[in-house]
């Protein structure tokens, strides 16, 4: 046994003798005090006082060297961050401009309205686009489904 572990456990050993001393003081003097029914439960108490710390000591110990082991897989998978989806910056702002289109009929009008013209010619697209009414109240651009429908023929047709 390394002399540094000897150490530790004398030290420790003072420690609880410290303890049970300093309980014992507490414990006698109170005993002294109150009434003979109830001394009984002066000592418990004292009892479970000191069995508490001893217990709590033991506890961070063994937590302690617990977290300093190699972690399995299996716990190194429990604490691991979930991977992070990675989006491309060309769909970011594809939705971007959807939800800008549906917030403001000027930027769906003087925006996203061209480029889905643009796709629709693209694509090849049978006859013109009709552009859709922006909502009257509150004054926006067109619904998400409406411009769900439109990107729906663009893409259907080839």
């Amino acid at each position: 046994m390394p002399r540094h572990r000897k150490r530790v456990w004398v030290g420790l050993l003072g420690r609880y003798l410290m303890l049970v001393i300093v309980l014992g003081l507490i414990a006698t003097s109170v005993y002294a005090v109150v009434d003979a029914n109830d001394r009984p439960a002066v000592v418990r108490l004292a009892v479970a006082a000191f069995v508490t710390v001893v217990l709590v000591h033991a506890y961070n110990h063994m937590r302690e060297r617990l977290e300093d082991t190699q972690q399995s897989a299996f716990d190194e998978a429990r604490r691991g961050q979930p991977a992070e989806i990675k989006i491309a910056p060309m769909v970011v702002r594809l939705k971007e401009n959807v939800q800008h289109g549906v917030a403001s009929p000027r930027y769906f009008k003087e925006s996203l309205w061209p480029r889905l013209v643009r796709l629709s010619e693209e694509r090849g697209h049978r006859g013109p686009l009709q552009e859709p009414p922006g909502r009257r109240w509150p004054r926006r651009g067109p619904s998400l489904p409406v411009i769900a429908e439109i990107v729906r023929r663009i893409g259907g047709e080839r």
